[in-house]
């Protein structure tokens, strides 16, 4: 609520793991009261929410980067890593996170302090148009990114048909069992 949904109201969909903060009947109450879809990960297999999975390691790296000599301290930088990764064109997109939602791309602090900067009068129906080109090339490179992560996931998965009777192997290594 604090930080997505008064800036930008409720998603649509949200996917998550399976992490009993997600399957708790708090967090669907919460989802259903806002209009929101849930879909679950699979079960110990992280390609499914490759594109978190992905951002996670990227913040992670920026956090290490910027907390490298303290590694008390990382939670002081997350605004910094997310600033980084907001303003990062990312080669799934072609964009940065922040032109996608804002249009434009973000000033630096330095722009506004110690240059004076040209303010052009941005015309409505240019402006529109290239944002609905951009919303609609963002849309068809994320497509085409999920699509090589499926495949590229694809590629480890075997796919097998089974019939009715037949006599399969069920792994318990991840199930909880009542007298284990």
């Amino acid at each position: 609520i604090t930080h997505i949904y008064r800036l930008h109201g409720a998603p649509r969909r949200i996917v998550s793991d399976r992490g009993v903060q997600f399957t708790a009947q708090f967090w669907k109450e919460f989802l259903t009261r806002l209009g929101t879809s849930q879909a679950l990960s699979s079960a110990y297999h992280p390609c499914t929410n490759g594109a978190a999975e992905r951002t996670n390691a990227m913040i992670g790296r920026y956090l290490r980067a910027y907390a490298k000599l303290q590694q008390n301290n990382w939670t002081e930088y997350i605004p910094f890593a997310e600033y980084a990764y907001n303003n990062t064109v990312h080669s799934s997109t072609g964009y940065s996170p922040f032109f996608i939602i804002y249009g434009k791309e973000f000033a630096p602090i330095s722009d506004n302090v110690n240059h004076s900067r040209d303010i052009k009068e941005v015309k409505l129906n240019e402006w529109t148009q290239e944002m609905t080109e951009c919303w609609k090339n963002v849309k068809k490179a994320l497509e085409c990114s999920a699509n090589r992560v499926k495949s590229q996931c694809d590629k480890k998965r075997v796919h097998k048909t089974f019939l009715i009777g037949d006599r399969v192997y069920l792994s318990t290594k991840n199930i909880k069992l009542k007298f284990s």
